[in-house]
């Protein structure tokens, strides 16, 4: 029967395959660009550059639009847990995600397809890429163990820490969130401003 835990199983899959997509292609590109003769130099031709950027970058915006359906439907998906360290630990997991896919986008528009030629700009969007979807496993991981009783990472040596939750009261939160929108009018209005890389 259709309900809330199916809903999000189907929401949840799209936002990780997506992202799946995007990692592979954002790391394909970071490795061709400081090792162009892997593959017999065939990864780092242009045509297939192109094609796993291009990929990358619809990949990502896919899951980002998403994601927020993803967190809420898992919310309502998992039943009992409102006070879950488990539940509050997956949307930290999600708001990382969500920031660092962000990143990864906002860098590759506002740089162009330019930013896989600079060995540094590729390197840091390979790893913001796999930063991303290391947290978007973490958080289906969690929503796994609050729907189904399992996960991903049970089968993992290690698990990152999500059995316990500091929980900050709503001044805090506000005062933080003030903070960080701050932070973010100041770099936007007055930091330098990103021009786009040609490309060769």
């Amino acid at each position: 029967m259709f309900g809330p835990a199916t809903f999000h199983a189907a929401m949840a899959e799209v936002v990780v395959g997506t992202m799946v997509l995007a990692s592979l292609c954002a790391i394909g590109c970071a490795t061709a660009t400081f090792l162009p003769g892997i593959a017999g130099g065939r990864l780092s031709s242009e045509r297939v550059m192109v094609t796993m950027d291009k990929a990358s970058i619809a990949g990502a915006l896919l899951g980002l639009a998403f994601m927020p359906i993803a967190a809420l439907s898992g919310s309502f998906a998992a039943d009992n847990v409102v006070n879950s360290a488990l539940l509050y630990n997956k949307f930290v997991y999600t708001g990382l995600a969500f920031g660092f896919w962000a990143s990864f986008v906002v860098g590759r528009v506002r740089l162009g397809p330019g930013i896989w030629q600079h060995k540094s700009l590729s390197a840091l969007q390979g790893a913001t890429a796999a930063m991303a979807m290391l947290m978007t496993t973490m958080a289906s991981s969690i929503g796994g163990k609050l729907v189904r009783g399992e996960s991903l990472f049970d089968i993992m040596p290690v698990w990152l820490p999500s059995d316990s939750a500091t929980v900050l009261s709503p001044i805090v939160s506000a005062a933080l969130l003030i903070v960080g929108i701050a932070a973010l009018v100041v770099v936007i209005r007055l930091g330098p401003k990103a021009e786009r890389i040609s490309s060769d």
